[in-house]
């Protein structure tokens, strides 16, 4: 999926160079006056130790262990994000104009790979909080249709996120399949991710800012006991912690702490 975008961004980038030029000529066409273009990435991350992000991945395969002692093997996921905005510190809000509609993204893809949610155009200020929406994945125009989600894809449409897998403990194994079209709207804090402070913007910047979210998919099932657990038991575990490990980076960088 992650492809996929990056060749349809390519190829924007190539026509658009073709009518505007290149550079700060590329960047001004698309730029109001006064203002700064922020650019909007999504990804997914495991818990970082040491400094450093382990490698889950086996394939599109997640494996990690839980604070109950359960051992996940994360077959399946998806979660879909249906919109953004960022607002001021003095309160003003400013939504993000999306690529593609609704992003359901792979958390089979691999971590800490990027893709592009959507862009806003702002004016100079500080900026102190973003706030996300998770939402079901309504599939619109050629784009989501080329989206690749395998076998998966009818769980996925109409779902705001889509988990399956086996959870394991001792001798105990247990399959889950579970999914939610519940909205979760996440506030975000801006107000120390650059520099140790809010995102400042002058308005006189020559390329556009990045913003990543990022999510930390193997704190997903914490506090979870398997044994007996219902799928509305998991769902709700699942949108609790989107809630607290959804967090905004400066840049396309993700940092290990």
């Amino acid at each position: 999926m992650t492809a996929l975008i990056r060749t349809f961004a390519a190829a924007a980038a190539l026509s658009s160079t073709a009518l505007f030029g290149t550079g700060c000529d590329l960047l001004d066409a698309f730029q109001e006056e006064g203002t700064t273009l922020v650019q909007l990435m999504v990804t997914h991350n495991a818990t970082p130790e040491d400094g450093r992000f382990p490698d889950l991945a086996d394939g599109d395969l997640r494996t990690f262990d839980t604070d109950e002692g359960w051992t996940v093997y994360l077959q399946a996921g998806f979660v879909t994000t249906t919109g953004a905005s960022i607002e001021e510190c003095s309160g003003a809000a400013l939504d993000f104009d999306s690529h593609w509609g609704s992003l359901p993204e792979s958390i089979g893809a691999t971590d800490l790979d990027l893709q592009s949610f959507g862009a806003v155009d702002v004016e100079a200020g500080s900026y102190c909080t973003m706030t996300v929406e998770y939402g079901p994945f309504v599939p619109s125009g050629d784009i989501s249709r080329a989206m690749d989600m395998g076998e998966d894809r009818e769980n996925v449409e109409g779902s705001t996120f889509y988990f399956r897998g086996v959870a394991q403990k001792g001798e105990l194994s247990v399959d889950f399949e579970f999914s939610s079209s519940d909205p979760i709207v996440v506030d975000v804090d801006l107000s120390k991710v650059m520099n140790g402070g809010p995102l400042v913007v002058d308005a006189k910047e020559s390329f556009p800012i990045d913003l990543t979210l990022s999510k930390t998919y193997d704190r997903f099932f914490d506090g979870i006991d398997f044994e007996g657990t219902t799928s509305e038991d998991l769902a709700a575990n699942v949108s609790a912690m989107l809630e607290l490990e959804t967090r905004a980076s400066y840049g396309t960088r993700v940092a290990a702490n």
